[in-house]
């Protein structure tokens, strides 16, 4: 799963791992713990520099294990602040990269540039590697390609548990393909490098000679079939509560039920835990593209602020980053009714219609928009975005002809790209991707020839050393975007004003009429004093605190600041202890909205207020009639009022807590 990033902030990643090459650019001075991308960590190689970052780097890092993995592994997120998740699919382990890449940056920079020492500073990022320890453990180490995660299963109802899976017949450490004549079969060899095997269309017909094509596995129980009873389990990324069931009630998604993996139960425990996480990042590795949500659900869906966020903020910046064309309706936001109108002329896709743009290859939605119908169930991206107020996006990262330069793309053929990449790791890596195929007779197959690419570097993975680094730096830059968006919340001013100064506090009360405060003093004793209280809270950040209706979310909440003092000493005249701000707005005028934002209906509004009553303080009784001041006038500041009586010279304190925004705190002292 996505890098993340809380306190304001949570990044989390999705994909796996793999290994090889020759590139080592990162090597600086100012890295304690020097990493290399010559070759893929894999699982264990990715924790073991998880413990030693954590311990290097200990005042601004913290290693947490938030759950194991079916096999046992335990799953890891580095939390990194002064005060990111990775791998979901095993076989897709560019992610992990990525996120190593990222703490790298992120450690290595505190102290030496000034805009991560900044972040890390007022941000929290939140980045587990490896969501599938065990996908990823066997892709990498074992080079055995598991995109989904492990269970123990038998799947051939023999009374053993996943005892049949891929084998390395030839001995040599890697478990590549076995090809083999069959005039049933479904390949050819290509006729411009033989090497390579080419599947042929449903009913296409040849005079060349057939082939089938194999991962290396035997017969491994005697029942007349080869791997059909593997340690893969399930893809991860089906399994998450948003739009897991069909629209008759019925499974849709995978795993018996939502979070049944402890994979996905442990990420969705995690985000559960840190309900500040704004920014979520989920990664995998084929495409070259990000996806923002929906994809079980259609556009329609979504608040149309959240929506031009995503797009004219965070994709426009993306599509600037992989050096692809930015639709014109993102550079000219103005005229966005004119494009609108343009569009019901020339594209039948509703939605693009009521956008007033197409979503271009490298920023897109995996809903079918022009078929209506979704991409699939229980998915990630969604899930955090419609439950938790995030602004997640999954990003497939790896797209050889945009990442490596000059590769040559063969257009209209489908067998391009693994030519193209098969001559390129012929001449960068000297052929060692690659097995050159050698005569084997298979236990149960008969003649036939093993070799092929290496499981690790076969086409959906960025290359090591080069390749993989452009790929990082590229998600990195963004990453670093998206942490400079987010909400800033600042006391910018806090003033005491004496009203008056009174022999007894206990009977002291406070009438108001109109502006007018009257204030009658009660008997002599301890000596108290009336003192208002003003103060200025504003967001700097360029992003509101929630995304467009997250503050009605009922696991979240909206932006509230406290008044804290000795209960025995201080006493509220006018003003609650805590006053409700709604929802901070930010800095950034957001193109293509008004930028209005949606308001809870009143009985989520009641409801949500009351979920989040504190015990009643001095002065005050309980029940309903106690009810919190609002202070809610909309735009990124505040400015809230106290009036208080202080019995002698009790400290006081101004708390600003906002869920995604941050806490601010500020001390003052009464004279």
């Amino acid at each position: 799963m996505r890098p993340l990033y809380g306190s304001r902030l949570s990044m989390t990643v999705a994909t796996a791992a793999l290994f090889l090459a020759f590139f080592s650019p990162l090597a600086s001075a100012a890295q304690k713990v020097p990493i290399h991308f010559e070759s893929y960590h894999g699982y264990t190689a990715t924790a073991d520099y998880l413990k030693t970052v954590a311990k290097a780097y200990s005042g601004i890092t913290d290693l947490l294990e938030i759950g194991k993995s079916t096999m046992g592994r335990p799953i890891y997120v580095l939390v990194v602040s002064n005060q990111k998740n990775g791998a979901t699919h095993g076989n897709e382990y560019t992610g992990t990269e990525v996120c190593l890449y990222i703490i790298d940056k992120l450690v290595s920079g505190y102290g030496e540039d000034e805009t991560v020492t900044r972040m890390v500073d007022k941000n929290t990022f939140y980045i587990c590697p490896v969501i599938n320890p065990d996908g990823v453990f066997n892709s990498v180490e074992r080079g055995i390609p598991q995109r989904a995660n492990s269970m123990n299963r038998d799947e051939d109802g023999d009374g053993k548990i996943n005892e049949d899976g891929p084998d390395d017949l030839d001995g040599d450490g890697h478990i590549t393909f076995f090809r083999h004549r069959d005039p049933e079969g479904m390949y050819i060899m290509d006729d411009k490098d033989p090497r390579l095997m080419i599947r042929l269309k449903q009913d296409q017909q040849t005079d060349r000679p057939r082939y089938s094509v194999v991962p290396e596995d035997r017969d491994n129980d005697g029942d007349g079939k080869r791997g059909e009873d593997p340690e893969a389990g399930i893809d991860l990324n089906r399994n998450f509560p948003e739009g897991w069931f069909t629209e008759d009630g019925f499974s849709g998604g995978t795993g018996d039920y939502p979070t049944s993996a402890p994979e996905t139960h442990a990420v969705a425990e995690f985000f559960s835990n840190h309900r500040n996480i704004l920014m979520g990042q989920f990664y995998h590795t084929s495409g070259g593209f990000t996806f923002r949500p929906m994809g079980t659900a259609p556009h329609s869906t979504m608040n149309p602020l959240d929506v031009a966020v995503f797009d004219f903020v965070m994709g426009k910046k993306y599509l600037e980053i992989i050096g692809e064309d930015v639709p014109e309706a993102w550079e000219k936001p103005q005229l966005l009714n004119q494009f609108k109108g343009k569009l019901k002329e020339t594209n039948a896709n509703t939605y693009a219609q009521q956008r007033g743009y197409a979503l271009p290859r490298g920023w897109r939605v995996s809903y079918d928009e022009d078929r209506d119908r979704r991409y699939s169930y229980g998915m990630a991206t969604d899930w955090a975005y419609k439950q938790y107020g995030i602004y997640s996006i999954t990003t497939e990262l790896w797209n050889p002809f945009k990442d490596i330069p000059g590769l040559p793309e063969i257009k209209g053929a489908s067998d391009s790209t693994e030519r193209a990449l098969l001559a390129y790791q012929d001449a960068e890596y000297g052929g060692k991707l690659f097995r050159a195929w050698k005569p084997f007779k298979h236990p149960d197959l008969g003649e036939g020839e093993i070799g092929g690419w290496l499981p690790q570097h076969r086409v959906n993975n960025a290359l090591p050393g080069k390749p993989l680094v452009e790929v990082c730096d590229k998600h990195w830059r963004f990453e670093l975007f998206r942490a400079e968006l987010l909400p800033d919340i600042t006391i910018t001013k806090a003033d005491t004003r004496l009203l008056s100064t009174t022999a007894g506090s206990g009977k002291a009360t406070v009438s108001t009429s109109g502006d007018t405060v009257t204030i009658k003093k009660g008997k002599s004793g301890n000596s108290v004093k009336i003192i208002e209280v003003t103060a200025v809270i504003e967001n700097r950040g360029k992003l509101a605190t929630h995304i467009a209706e997250g503050a009605q979310l009922s696991c979240l909440r909206e932006d509230v600041v406290w008044l804290l003092g000795d209960p025995e000493k201080v006493r509220f005249l006018q003003g609650t202890p805590y006053q409700i701000l709604g929802v901070l707005d930010g800095t950034l005028t957001i193109p293509g909205v008004g930028g209005q934002r949606a308001a809870a209906p009143p009985d989520q509004a009641q409801s949500r207020m009351m979920m989040f009553y504190p015990a009643a303080p001095m002065g005050f009784r309980r029940g309903p009639s106690y009810r919190p001041t609002e202070v809610k006038e909309g735009g990124a500041g505040r400015e809230v009022k106290w009036v208080i009586a202080v019995e002698g010279t009790t400290p006081l304190k101004i708390v600003v807590s906002s869920q995604k925004g941050g806490t601010a705190v500020l001390d003052l002292k009464v004279r």
